[in-house]
């Protein structure tokens, strides 16, 4: 979610732009990374169909994927054994 705030730090988005970000943050929280390439799949395509071009610039999307790969890149597998 940090990533994120920084993100949108400064900038005024719209209900889809902000439902868009609130998918992918919770896709992480749900299965800890999201790959680049579900962006432009269900459920992300339901308010943009296109994918995030749909909603955001193309200097915005490039932050956007940064912050996924970002993300991947940090994220640390754990053994769920109980």
């Amino acid at each position: 979610m940090r990533a994120f705030d920084q993100f949108q730090q400064g900038k005024t988005f719209n209900a889809n732009q902000l439902h868009f970000m609130k998918q992918i943050i919770d896709h992480v929280c749900r299965n800890g990374i999201v790959e680049v390439d579900a962006l432009y799949d269900s459920p992300f395509t339901s308010r943009a169909p296109s994918g995030p071009e749909d909603l955001f610039t193309d200097d915005e999307v490039d932050e956007i994927v940064s912050i996924v790969k970002e993300i991947k890149a940090t994220a640390v597998a754990t053994d769920d054994v109980a």
